[in-house]
């Protein structure tokens, strides 16, 4: 099948061809069947090849009062069962009875064939002679007999068994239909029926068949069946549901047919065609009904992935045509039973899995599959198994229940919208149709009334009015008083209708309107209501869902859709009505540029029709009819999709002016919309902002560390609410102190949050007591991993200790060091060799990190800074640089360490002037005092 999802046309050709073919030797054979000659019987193979020749003393059985009764077998009775058991020869029951003992009593099940009853009897093995029981040639028995036909005219009864037609022999009920078949419409054909044993000779004058009730009630069902498979398949050849669908109701409508057809056919390759085209059609509908509830109502991936299912109903039907042909009686039924039971519960083994809306979807067309399965098996079991009119009354009764398999898949179709088959009037055709009706009864109704009350003849009394009385007089009018008062009354009457009947219309119309959804809607006032709803909300979904749902309302659309777009690119709101599902959101998700560029060219209010072929069929596909652009400045900012009416009459100008004017209002509430979003926005970034700053600020050194003999001091301030400097004090011994100052490339959030991922490795490395050099070659060994390629950090680290009065000192790419040497009185920068961490792997990087020792000395001054000290910009491009830092540090060195970074942010500060700063600002400052102290956290 899925050969065909590329080849459709090659699928509705080729089931085109099939179907013809099939339907022209269907209608041939029912053409054959109808004038076929026919006795006007019903007969059926006898169940027993043997009769009772002569009456039989024994008990009868009755059921009623279940006792034995004194009775006699009767000539003509067939027996079927003794004791119990059946026998396929009487050579074989006179053997079993032989073996009995000759005291035992047998019991003997026998047909009564003109009664079409069967009776239990009793007597002693001693009572049975073989010579009263006659083995019979191959007969049919008569079971129905048309009453005044033409076997009733040639004297034949109910319970006949009829041995020789036309003097020829048959081996069963089919050959003989086929010798009688063989006869002339017209002309008498010779029967020879054995009656109560007596052999009897009729002259049957045949008759044309025709097609009797039951037989044309389940014809046509085939039919339906027939005709639901080719327009199915020649509608949606592009679906396998269709295609799996079509084949299925075709196949099994042509057995339908075909099955009740025993007559007629004479060419023995037609009635081959006949039999095989059938059997085949059958039990290749099991696997194609099992094949179709994968695809149908929507696909069932829980079974499709599962290949075998399928697999396996395809082969049950083969096993099925071999059985038929190899295997006879119940194990070919057996078979059949078991490829029924495969198809009905194989797939509700996996009933868990399906989706809900398959089983909501599958609903009407799983009860009903149910219950016609079920009445088509007991129809199998019994029905056919009964004679006569019992057969053509249970005929006539499942061929209407069949009829209800083909309704229920074509509801489940037309309502749900499958396969895109639309299976009903529309309503606006509807709404023609009802109001033409509704007018024709209403003038029939008025000109009915308006002819009784013309010809209505009341015996009045005689009112007479004077000038200053009214009295009813008790004598007859005069003729013209009489004429006066028939014309008053028809003129009060038919004022009186008129009122009535005008309200009556109206009633009706407004009924009529409201059901089809026809009632005419106030623009001024929808124009007001929509611009309430405008201007009451400044949220853009709001906005959106307002305007859906009032246009929804005041215009009764079935499907309504408005688009917020973006800078003319991005839909950043979507809204609809009247979809299930999710299917709006799939839409909205495939809309990009090319579909916004597409809405860009159209002017104003558009026909869907009338766009571009992509774009038409993106949006014919939701259903929609007219797109609406929303314009603001010759910009696009937006679209209202209109699907069909309710009423599913066509838009008109006044419509459509509506909509323009819709369009232009909501422009202005679209802008107002965006700018709210903006201001939003900004307030929430700028909270958050606000948060993360104060998160970083909380993160950095919240205390000053007290070390015995040093005095520290350091401060950072972001360019932007967050940024990317940072500077920690690692110590975990009262004698010794780890200052570290980084930076990261970039400034902001993203710079922040680089910066807190490296405060927590370095944290977390030194409590391994590493040197700041280790301590570097560890974390980039880290970073180089998580840091993308654009970004890296840099860092320097000095490792305080006082009981030596010196330091360890590492950068890692960083500015330099800037060290006031109060022995020489000197300012100077040490600058190891280093590179930022992240931007090397680790051998590179542990190659070039340089780690220096330097002694200090009581008045020592030490500054970490990062470039936005030393690049802290005028508004011209000057920069403050290095020598106006080691200028200030130079003239100050003498104060504290927290005036000393007081100082050189005020200076930087100062000198930047008005300027904005653009980038962190992060001072630390270390300055060695003479005297030591105990260490403590301040």
């Amino acid at each position: 099948m899925d050969y065909f999802d590329k080849r459709p046309q090659l699928f509705r050709l080729l089931f085109g061809i099939l179907s013809g073919l099939l339907v022209a030797v269907a209608a041939m054979d029912v053409y054959m069947f109808g004038r076929s000659p026919t006795d006007e019987n019903i007969f059926q193979n006898p169940p027993s090849n043997v009769c009772f020749a002569a009456t039989v003393p024994a008990e009868h059985f009755d059921e009623q009062s279940k006792s034995w009764t004194p009775d006699s077998i009767r000539i003509g009775d067939l027996p079927t069962e003794l004791n119990g058991r059946k026998f396929d020869s009487l050579q074989l029951a006179q053997e079993y009875v032989r073996g009995l003992p000759g005291t035992s009593s047998i019991t003997i099940r026998v047909l009564r064939p003109d009664e079409k009853q069967y009776y239990l009897y009793r007597l002693l093995k001693s009572a049975i002679t073989f010579d009263k029981v006659r083995v019979l040639q191959p007969t049919a028995w008569v079971t129905t007999v048309t009453e005044g036909g033409a076997s009733d005219r040639a004297g034949m009864k109910v319970g006949d068994l009829i041995t020789r037609i036309n003097g020829y022999t048959f081996a069963n009920v089919n050959e003989a239909d086929q010798i009688l078949r063989s006869g002339q419409i017209g002309k008498a054909t010779d029967y020879e029926v054995l009656r109560k044993g007596s052999l009897l000779t009729l002259h049957v004058t045949l008759a044309s068949f025709g097609l009797q009730f039951a037989f044309l009630i389940f014809i046509v069902s085939g039919f339906v069946y027939i005709a639901t498979g080719i327009f199915i398949g020649l509608a949606r050849p592009g679906f396998v549901a269709a295609r799996v669908l079509s084949l299925f109701f075709f196949l099994l409508g042509y057995f339908a047919v075909i099955a009740v057809i025993n007559r007629g056919v004479n060419s023995p390759l037609l009635k081959s065609i006949q039999q095989m085209t059938s059997t085949f059609s059958l039990l290749t509908s099991f696997a194609l009904f099992l094949h179709a509830s994968h695809y149908f109502p929507k696909e069932r991936p829980e079974l499709l992935r599962r290949k075998w299912i399928r697999i396996g109903g395809y082969v049950f039907a083969g096993l099925d045509i071999v059985a038929l042909l190899v295997l006879q009686g119940w194990w070919a039924a057996a078979v059949l039973i078991a490829n029924g039971i495969y198809v009905f519960s194989v797939p509700a083994l996996f009933r868990k899995e399906c989706a809900p809306d398959y089983k909501t979807m599958n609903k009407v067309v799983r009860w009903t599959g149910i219950f016609v399965g079920v009445a088509s098996m007991l129809f199998g079991i019994f029905v056919t198994r009964m004679g006569g009119t019992e057969v053509l009354k249970w005929l006539t009764i499942y061929g209407f229940v069949m009829l209800a398999l083909p309704v229920s898949y074509l509801y489940t179709i037309n309502h749900y919208r499958l396969l895109n088959l639309t299976l009903r009037m529309r309503r606006n055709v509807q709404y023609s149709f009802i109001s033409v009706l509704w007018i024709v009864l209403f003038v029939a109704l008025a000109m009915m009334t308006m002819s009784w009350i013309v010809q209505a003849h009341l015996n009045m009394p005689y009112i007479r009015i004077s000038g200053q009385s009214v009295e009813v007089v008790d004598s007859p009018p005069t003729p013209q008083e009489r004429s006066i008062m028939d014309r008053g009354f028809v003129l009060a009457a038919a004022i009186a209708a008129t009122i009535l009947f005008s309200r009556v219309y109206k009633a009706g119309d407004r009924f009529i309107a409201r059901k089809f959804h026809r009632t005419r809607y106030d623009y001024r006032r929808a124009a007001n209501e929509l611009a309430d709803v405008m201007s009451s909300t400044l949220s853009m979904t709001h906005l959106a869902r307002g305007i859906v749902e009032k246009l929804t309302t005041l215009m009764q659309l079935k499907r309504t859709g408005v688009l917020f777009f973006r800078d003319q690119s991005k839909c950043c709101c979507h809204e609809a009505n009247g979809f299930d599902g999710t299917a709006w959101n799939e839409f909205c998700i495939t809309i990009n540029n090319d579909f916004v560029n597409g809405l860009k060219d159209i002017p104003a209010a558009a026909r869907v029709d009338y766009l571009s072929a992509h774009l038409k069929e993106t949006i014919r596909r939701q259903e929609f009819h007219y797109v609406i652009p929303i314009r603001s400045k010759e910009k696009l900012i937006g679209a209202i999709l209109i699907g069909e009416k309710m009423s599913e009459a066509p838009f008109q100008n006044e419509d459509i002016e509506f909509l323009g004017a819709v369009a232009k209002q909501a422009s202005v509430a679209v802008e107002n919309a965006f700018l709210y979003e903006e201001l939003a926005e900004q307030e929430r970034l700028k909270h958050e902002l606000a948060i993360a700053r104060k998160i970083q600020l909380e993160s950095l050194p919240q205390s000053t560390p007290r070390i015995p003999g040093l005095e520290i001091s350091g401060i950072s301030i972001p360019a932007m609410e967050v940024g990317g400097d940072y500077f920690d004090y690692l110590n975990g011994d009262p004698t010794k102190l780890t200052v570290i100052i980084g930076d990261v490339s970039g400034k902001g959030t993203s710079a922040a949050l680089y910066m807190s991922k490296v405060q927590g490795i370095l944290r977390s490395l030194h409590a391994f007591g590493l040197s700041p050099r280790q301590l570097f070659i560890r974390a980039n060994h880290l970073l180089c991993n998580d840091l993308e390629k654009k970004s890296f950090v840099t860092a320097m680290g000095a490792a305080f200790d006082t009981s030596r009065r010196d330091l360890v000192l590492s950068r890692a790419g960083h500015l330099p060091l800037y060290h006031y040497n109060a022995k020489t009185a000197r300012m100077e920068t040490i600058v190891p060799r280093g590179l930022g961490l992240g931007l090397s792997p680790e051998n590179l990087f542990a190659d070039e990190l340089e780690e220096r020792r330097i002694p200090y000395g009581p008045g020592d001054v030490f500054v970490f800074v990062t470039d936005g000290i030393t690049e802290g910009q005028q508004e011209s491009g000057d920069e403050f640089g290095d020598e106006r830092l080691m200028s200030t540090l130079g003239k100050n060195h003498a104060a504290t360490a927290e005036t000393i970074r007081d100082i050189v942010v005020a200076e930087v500060k100062k000198f930047a002037g008005t300027a904005t700063q653009h980038d962190d600002q992060t001072i630390v400052v270390v300055k060695v005092r003479a005297e030591q102290s105990s260490i403590s956290r301040g």
